[in-house]
């Protein structure tokens, strides 16, 4: 039956606000326990209602979305620690009477703005300075100071550009007005792009992941894998890379994956023999797999499909392989590691049974099927997940019924709404920032001369220019979150990317597999600590270790690149044989990472297998022969080694 509500304060929040590094939340009491809820569920139903209703101006939902945003931020984060926590302070109500100002102008007065082609009034400078204002204020208290300080330097940028020294990065400069005009009194900045894909696509998403988590079908794909794989070694590891695939495809947050997932599956790790530590990594190295399972992505899909104006099926059909072989090769880590700590199955006593799991939650696969049918069928995202929300409603208003239990139904439904709303924020949050950044990259021209920096440090060289990559989207995955990492770095880096002759879909999914490593990569990695805070493992080995799990991250970004694994020329023989070598690839590989194959390794023998796992990895019969024949050696060096303990007479 359903959760306790989604916006009450709970052990989940809790960790998923240490984790994610964001402001301690209010706990309302009374009257605007009641508001803030109410105001949270209508947001919900609205994008929800939204889809149906064709005649919506662009100024009236991009403007709505960020006022519905800035103003649950508002009420819910506090400004500083000694701020209230039972209700909103005098200052933050007049931030949201400012809010409601400020971009109901833009929705009332967009029109005129548009026929003024950029040229800001008085009333647009002075509104635009305090939307400006509000929207990095509502990313500071939400998320951190980092993202609304890369929009200032942006806009500093923008009008101190002429003072620069001459180079790369100078340009002519622009006025107070110009700038302001571009970011607020158009749709370029605050109400361009990033708005408007996260209305049409993002957060419907994310209302759909409340809603299935609300009603149980969070638990069902945690309990499922756990019955599938109890009875194997290292069972409860296996579950929870399975789990985590499961519910990466509802989830939009590696962090939330971790933390859902994890507090069933990693007490069950332990209990089973699993350190800690490690206990801590598998399920945030696996969690961290969730962002690249479709249909969701972290929100990554739908940027990419608007970008590279392609239908989302599309990415998520080239996305899928790739997915499926990075849990594959935790997996293989996560088997391997079992064998080295010398670990069975999970005990009877703690298996659920297969028929019990299915027989009980079946029917949460349905909306998932809706889902899938209509975006292979050609429908917008947003028509797909709208469906799929519809018919999950329908489905379990039916349930409730048949058990007599409808009054139950509608608070449940209630709370999934506030509870989508609540979950919402954190994206929502940096649309606003993040549109700055990219107006102003535009604006200036610093989108295309990036382009320029990259042809010239690098050489023409495609490796070095995919490790600078790697190395900005760690640097930056440090202090924002990974959906705006992956976007920044989607405009500065992928047409750079393309200039060196990588087709344009790689670069992007070269850049948004980067963005995610910081989820799991010390000394920012918020996965494992969130990990750790479930496990009561120290976060930085828990760190070390998820960065070892999920090591074939850092690899398969080069595989977009070198290898035809992303179908450029549709399906054939070549794709096949990719695919085949290199989820081959990833049992040498993991076996080295791990120290165990058949016995545990010398440290000569984990670097051959390393090698053999990349050799193989990399295109190229040749090198392919040569990896398989180096794993061949070590497998068969172990093998015999294995038989003569055997055979040998105990003294």
């Amino acid at each position: 039956m359903p959760t306790p509500s989604g916006v009450r304060q709970s052990r989940f929040l809790q960790l998923l606000e240490e984790a994610e590094g964001t402001r301690a939340v209010r706990e309302f009491a009374g009257f605007w326990k009641h508001a803030y809820k109410l105001l949270a569920a209508t947001y919900s139903l609205l994008l929800i209602l939204a889809v149906l209703v064709d005649d919506v101006g662009t100024s009236t939902l991009r403007g709505g979305f960020l006022l519905a945003i800035l103003t649950l931020v508002f009420l819910r984060y506090p400004a500083t620690r000694n701020a209230p926590r039972d209700r909103p302070s005098g200052p933050d109500l007049v931030l949201i009477a400012l809010t409601v100002l400020a971009f109901g102008n833009f929705i009332v007065d967009y029109e005129n703005m548009a026929w003024r082609a950029g040229t800001a009034t008085t009333r647009d400078l002075v509104l635009g300075t305090i939307a400006i204002a509000l929207v990095m204020e509502a990313c500071r208290r939400a998320m951190s100071v980092v993202l609304p300080i890369l929009a200032m330097v942006m806009l500093v940028y923008a009008l101190l550009g002429q003072v620069l020294p001459t180079g790369v990065l100078a340009h002519q400069g622009f006025g107070y007005s110009q700038v302001i005009g571009d970011s607020y009194a158009s749709t370029n900045g605050i109400f361009g792009f990033v708005a408007y894909v996260f209305i049409a696509y993002v957060m419907l998403f994310i209302i759909m992941g409340a809603l299935f988590e609300q009603f149980g079908a969070g638990r069902f794909f945690i309990d499922l894998p756990v019955a599938l794989t109890a009875r194997y070694r290292g069972g409860p590891a296996k579950a929870a890379v399975v789990a985590s695939g499961m519910f990466g495809m509802i989830s939009g947050s590696a962090v939330a994956n971790t933390v859902a997932t994890g507090t069933f599956t990693i007490p069950l790790m332990k209990k089973t023999g699993y350190r800690p530590e490690v206990a801590g990594a598998v399920e945030a190295a696996a969690s961290t797999g969730g962002m690249f399972m479709p249909p969701v992505m972290g929100a990554g899909a739908f940027l990419m499909a608007e970008m590279l104006k392609v239908p989302y099926a599309y990415i998520v059909k080239i996305a899928f392989v790739p997915a499926i072989l990075y849990f594959f090769s935790v997996l293989v880590m996560v088997h391997f590691e079992a064998g080295r700590s010398g670990l069975g199955a999970m005990p009877k006593s703690l298996r659920p049974a297969i028929g019990a799991v299915v027989r009980g939650g079946w029917y949460y696969l349905l909306p998932l099927i809706v889902l899938f049918f209509t975006l292979f069928e050609g429908y917008t995202p947003s028509f797909a997940a709208f469906w799929a929300i519809v018919s999950f409603i329908a489905l379990m208003f039916t349930r409730f019924a048949m058990s007599g239990q409808v009054r139950r139904f509608f608070p449940a439904l209630y709370d999934g709404l506030a509870s989508g709303g609540e979950k919402s924020l954190i994206v929502g949050v940096t649309a606003g920032p993040v549109g700055i950044i990219v107006g102003i990259a535009l604006l200036t021209g610093l989108a295309f001369r990036f382009s320029e920096i990259v042809m010239a440090q690098t050489h023409g060289m495609v490796w070095l220019a995919l490790l600078l990559v790697m190395f900005a989207t760690f640097i930056l995955g440090m202090g924002i979150t990974v959906t705006a990492d992956y976007l920044i770095l989607a405009l500065l880096a992928v047409p750079a990317l393309g200039q060196l002759g990588v087709p344009l879909i790689a670069a992007h999914l070269v850049v948004f597999w980067f963005s995610q490593s910081s989820n799991v990569t010390p000394p920012v990695c918020m996965s494992a600590f969130a990990g750790a805070g479930i496990a009561g493992a120290q976060p930085y080995q828990t760190g070390f270790h998820a960065m070892k799990l999920s090591s074939f991250l850092y690899l398969m970004p080069f595989m977009f690149v070198y290898t035809p694994m992303l179908m450029p020329d549709g399906f054939n023989a070549d794709v096949a044989y990719t695919w085949a070598m290199l989820f081959l690839a990833a049992i040498p590989y993991g076996a080295g990472m791990i120290g165990f194959l058949i016995a545990r390794l010398s440290t000569w023998e984990r670097v051959v297998l390393v090698a053999a796992g990349c050799a193989m990895a990399f295109p190229g019969h040749f090198s392919d022969a040569v990896g398989v024949v180096m794993f061949l050696a070590v497998l068969g060096r172990q093998w015999v080694a294995r038989r003569r303990s055997q055979l040998r007479p105990a003294r």
